[in-house]
């Protein structure tokens, strides 16, 4: 690190994890704030756009799918270069905050594309915007996701940054519900006519929230490696790191399980349940709940542990799932989803807050065993598995659905076998992927004293290097 670094950092290094101060609220908050605009770029373009597509330009389901198959299958490469080199990085702003800075040049007009497609968009144009799209969210998210553990060594400090991110999330989620309520709209559903509101939300928040973290957060606690290191070796790291390998695992799975979810979860209470008009109330009473729910989870990890707040977050998802068996049109439908979509939600705010927490834990038990520094490169192995679990989850959604003979514009009554297709893409599948990771997690390794014994020996370790 160059002097200039070193004093906009967070002022633990060379303290011991155990007499480190705590963060402070403002740093936790601001770091949170900062996905509050990138989740609003990149929820509409994951759970509502394909389907829109599909229903109010009749693209065919299965173009759209492999269309998506295709380019987030690609996108990995970019994972593991942006990986890479923000691991590799020096600047007077550290190695995450330029990566950060540059998305917003990809952001904007990617969000363009996809909010304001035009009279006629073809299959091209889809795929090109959400090429750029892809890009936006790599640059962003990769460098992001590998601050945190940079930003804070103590155990429940990094809890705090990740349940701060989900607050942010849900920050985000919430504004953007709340678009279809403005007057100059003609309804309150969902269509394109809410998402070009949507896009210039997104125009001015995302640039300004980016700009709050490159000017107003300090670089963290930045370790160079010593020297460079080969892709193979970073493949050997993954493989010779159990507790990465288990945590990529339950990555996977559980995206795998959400992708599905999110691709048809639209057309579900759209076009099934018949609840297109409810938009807002529906996702601003789920989001709300999923909000206060962080408060509970924040109390549960104090408690116990991530890796427990883990396990019951998963293990309360697979329940979950199958509940979706419940669901049917009818007077009831619409409180009965609101209180389906608010428990998913909130769910999955657990899920996220364990893993993004238990994430620096990973980077510093691979950093102890190898004296290296591969938080963006661990980063970019997780964005690659999620991101192919996002490809091939609605690609498998889609095809269920629609091998089952469900009609996503309901030109025609949806046959038995139909609902259960959509049932099963949105629900069954989900509650199995979400087993399989939940058996992986409770295999997980690192324990909270487990984790202070490795910060205690890399404080050791850092010390001796500094009276040398």
């Amino acid at each position: 690190m160059s002097e200039n670094e070193d004093t906009r950092s967070t002022g633990t290094e060379g303290v011991s994890q155990a007499d480190a101060p705590p963060l402070s609220t403002a740093l936790v908050a601001g770091y949170g704030a900062a996905s509050a605009p990138f989740e609003m770029l990149r929820a509409p373009a994951l759970a509502i756009l394909p389907a829109l597509y599909a229903k109010e330009y009749g693209m065919e389901m299965t173009l759209i799918s492999l269309a998506l198959l295709l380019l987030r299958l690609s996108d990995g490469a970019t994972d593991v270069i942006v990986g890479i080199w923000s691991d590799r990085t020096r600047s007077r702003w550290g190695p995450r905050k330029p990566w950060l800075f540059a998305s917003i040049f990809l952001a904007v007009p990617a969000a363009y594309g996809l909010y304001v497609p035009g009279e006629a968009p073809s299959i091209w144009t889809f795929s090109i915007c959400y090429f750029f799209f892809y890009l936006a969210w790599t640059l962003f998210d990769i460098p992001y996701t590998a601050w945190s553990s940079e930003l804070a060594t103590r155990y429940e400090d990094r809890s705090r940054l990740a349940l701060s991110r989900g607050l942010g999330q849900n920050i985000g989620l919430i504004l953007l519900t709340l678009v279809p309520l403005l007057p100059f709209l003609p309804s309150t559903e969902m269509n394109f006519d809410t998402l070009h509101a949507m896009f210039w939300v997104v125009a001015v928040i995302y640039p300004l929230g980016v700009l709050y973290t490159v000017f107003r957060l300090p670089v963290g606690h930045f370790v160079a490696s010593a020297r460079t290191f080969s892709l193979r070796e970073t493949f050997a790291a993954i493989r010779g790191n159990r507790p990465l390998t288990i945590f990529l695992g339950v990555c996977f799975l559980s995206d795998f399980a959400l992708g599905c979810f999110q691709a048809l979860f639209f057309l579900f209470f759209d076009s099934y349940l018949g609840l297109g008009t409810s938009f807002t109330l529906i996702f601003l009473s789920a989001i709300i709940v999923s909000t206060f729910s962080l408060r509970g989870w924040q109390v549960l990890v104090k408690r116990t542990s991530k890796n427990r707040l883990l396990v019951i977050s998963l293990a309360a998802t697979v329940l979950h799932g199958l509940l979706i068996a419940l669901l049917e049109p009818g007077p009831y439908a619409l409180p009965v989803f609101i209180t389906y979509l608010a428990a998913f939600y909130a769910l999955q705010a657990g899920r996220d807050a364990a893993l993004y927490a238990i994430f620096g834990d990973v980077v510093d038990y691979d950093t102890l065993h190898t004296g290296e520094n591969r938080a963006g490169q661990f980063s970019a192995a997780w964005m690659i598995l999620r991101k192919i679990g996002y490809a091939v989850a609605p690609a498998v959604a889609f095809f269920v659905a629609g091998i089952a003979g469900y009609d996503p514009a309901g030109t025609s009554a949806q046959s038995d076998l139909a609902i259960f297709g959509l049932k099963a893409a949105n629900g069954y599948i989900p509650a199995l992927f979400m087993a399989a990771a939940l058996i992986l997690a409770l295999r997980f390794p690192l324990t909270a004293s487990e984790h202070a014994e490795i910060r205690r020996q890399l404080d050791e370790r850092a010390a001796d290097g500094a009276a040398r």
